[in-house]
């Protein structure tokens, strides 16, 4: 390929990559339905996205050190403080004996299923779909919202079993290629060896990240970003140059070692690895998708389906159904744990590399290992991505998808809108410092806790992942405008309000500034005092003329009978049509018109 050729395969790799997953996000799937079918039509539109053609020799090496940021990124989530013991033990089953089961119930339906593979392929590729992968499992949590102790249970099971499952590849891998080469070589104990090696490197990986982390947070803490990877990196290839794929396990524990220490801050880390780690995802599964060919798919497809019934049907019910034997789980619990098992980026990248070198060297079958993985990662993918949710709150173990808004405040009259608009069906959390102020909040019948934002990005990510909506209520104009920006960055900047500023605020905000509760002139102090001559919050339903219902007091909030919630904001009125419950400041009840039914007053308690 020219330069020119290059130039344009990285430019459509990266442009593919990255709007397919805009456009997943906003059709709300996760991003490897997408990203899958648009490389598939990429290779068959172009050549220049092959990997072979784009990347050459370069495609291997990049798909380790890709795959290891990505599991060094997944790492960084492992913290044992959201570890029950009894979670612990049941990860430690189903990484042990779920892998075992997978791997012999995949190898064995792949024997029956295809004509002409010799014992070693169907074994490869058990072992390559072994895996599961935080690359597609913590997005599907997401778009779930299992019960707290069901998505760590699956979030620490996705991510662990990655590396053992490319450990369990290379090994099954080298026993097919000594048989395909005479080579007596061979050791199968070659596994345990290069588990050592790979928690050896990542051990003192970790360390020495840690003493990096530690300094450039002291005296350049943007430093600490191209410190990550550089170490990252290093620990992978090192590891993967003593011992084949021992630098996954590597990375893994580094990320996981981080995760759970305490002296130093992951936000900048955490934040730029976010990124970079969808950027590989999407360019991976671009490159991977891409090389492989209709005329490929097809020869397989009929026994790859087959293959994908098997495993979701039968295998990953009977591997869970070992795993959690006598366990603290429900019976629905285990029902959705069994049904959930997508296959991402790890067993393609390893179909991939094996497959292709089984080939060379004239192994039967070989060239059918990677469109049989790809047939598998996404018909899994669909097949869960499209049907979790739904079986999740079919079973009664999925967490309320509803609008949840989060106040940070916890004097009388903030507490006064959390329990309005609790009482219109939102769920609301509060954050509140004084022990009194909290104690208030739950006498309401409220969720309340002091906020942990400011404590590290792990934390912040964990306590605002139901999280939809924002008021930010205190005293303090310039700590409002600070928490509102750090939570417009994580929730959006249209889901993020605040109390107007007062004109003597410390801080200027910024010109584009937006998301004020009310109005200009609705500032704390104003509130407080309309509060002090009697007015409160009134609910009532919205009648046939909504924009005057209100015309006597002031209108906060809208939230409709699907439980969605407009947030009056910058001198505008929250949406209101009728049917929906309105919450307004008003001097009394009598402030709604006439037609709307009875209203309730939410007063400020002491």
């Amino acid at each position: 390929m020219s330069a020119d050729d290059v130039l344009l395969g990285l430019g459509l790799v990266l442009v593919l990559a990255v709007s397919a997953q805009l456009l997943a996000a906003r059709l709300r799937l996760p991003a490897i339905i997408v990203l899958l079918p648009v490389g598939f039509l990429a290779g068959i539109a172009t050549d220049d996205v092959h990997p072979d053609q784009l990347l050459g020799a370069l495609y291997q090496p990049f798909v380790s050190i890709a795959v290891g940021v990505v599991l060094f990124e997944a790492g960084l989530r492992l913290s044992l403080r959201d570890v029950a013991p009894d979670v612990r033990r049941t990860v430690a089953k189903l990484i042990g004996i779920g892998v075992l089961v997978t791997w012999a119930g995949v190898a064995a339906a792949a024997a029956l299923l295809f004509d002409g593979f010799g014992v070693g392929v169907p074994l490869l590729i058990g072992a390559i779909l072994v895996v599961s992968g935080p690359t597609v499992v913590l997005p599907l949590l997401a778009f779930v919202r299992p019960a707290h102790h069901l998505r760590t249970l699956l979030m620490w099971e996705g991510v662990l079993v990655d590396p053992v499952g490319a450990l369990l590849g290379v090994l099954v891998f080298g026993a097919v290629r000594s048989a395909a080469t005479g080579d007596q070589l061979y050791h199968p104990g070659s596994m345990l060896l290069s588990l050592a090696v790979g928690a050896l490197v990542g051990i003192a990986g970790a360390a020495l990240l840690w003493l990096l982390l530690r300094e450039t947070q002291r005296s350049a803490p943007r430093q600490a970003i191209p410190a990550t990877l550089m170490v990252v990196v290093a620990a992978l290839v090192v590891a993967d140059l003593i011992r084949d794929d021992a630098g996954f396990v590597a990375t893994t524990l580094m990320g996981a070692f981080l995760a759970n220490q305490r002296r130093i801050d992951l936000s900048l880390t955490l934040e730029f690895q976010s990124t970079l780690v969808q950027l590989l995802i999407g360019s991976l599964f671009v490159l991977i998708s891409a090389s492989v060919t209709p005329s490929d798919v097809g020869d397989v497809l009929p026994g790859a389906l087959g293959l994908v019934a098997v495993m979701v049907l039968v295998i990953r019910p009977l591997a869970v159904a070992l795993a959690t034997w006598r366990s603290q789980l429900t019976v629905r619990e285990r029902m959705l744990v069994a049904w959930m098992a997508p296959r991402g980026i790890v067993a393609g990248a390893t179909a991939s590399g094996f497959g292709l070198q089984l080939a060379q060297l004239g192994v039967a079958g070989a060239d059918r290992i990677l469109p049989i993985t790809f047939v598998a990662i996404f018909a899994t993918v669909v097949v869960y991505g499209l049907t979790a949710a739904p079986v999740a709150r079919l079973l009664g173990v999925a967490e309320q998808g509803r609008t949840m808004v989060l106040i940070v405040g916890g004097h009388p009259w903030a507490r006064a809108m959390a329990e309005a608009l609790q009482a219109a069906g939102l769920g609301v959390r509060l954050w509140a410092g004084r022990a009194d102020e909290q104690a208030a909040a739950r006498t309401a019948g409220l969720d309340a806790d002091r906020g942990s934002l400011m404590v590290d990005a792990i934390s912040r990510e964990a306590e605002l992942e139901e999280i939809t909506d924002a008021l930010v209520l205190t005293g303090n104009d310039d700590f409002n405008g600070l928490v509102a920006a750090e939570l417009r960055i994580e929730l959006g900047h249209g889901s993020v309000h605040r109390v107007a500023p007062a004109t003597e605020a410390d801080l200027l905000p910024p010109a584009s500034d937006t998301g004020v509760l009310g109005d200009d002139a609705l500032t704390f102090a104003e509130i407080g005092r309309r509060f002090a001559s009697g007015e409160r919050l009134v609910s009532a339903e919205a009648g046939a003329s909504p924009g005057s219902a209100w015309s006597a007091g002031t209108p906060l909030f809208a939230v409709t009978a699907n439980g969605s919630l407009s947030v009056a904001g910058d001198g505008r009125d929250p949406a209101m049509r009728p049917g929906d419950t309105v919450i307004a400041l008003a001097a009394d009840a009598g402030a709604a018109d006439a037609g709307s039914p009875a209203t309730s007053a939410f007063i400020p308690s002491p």
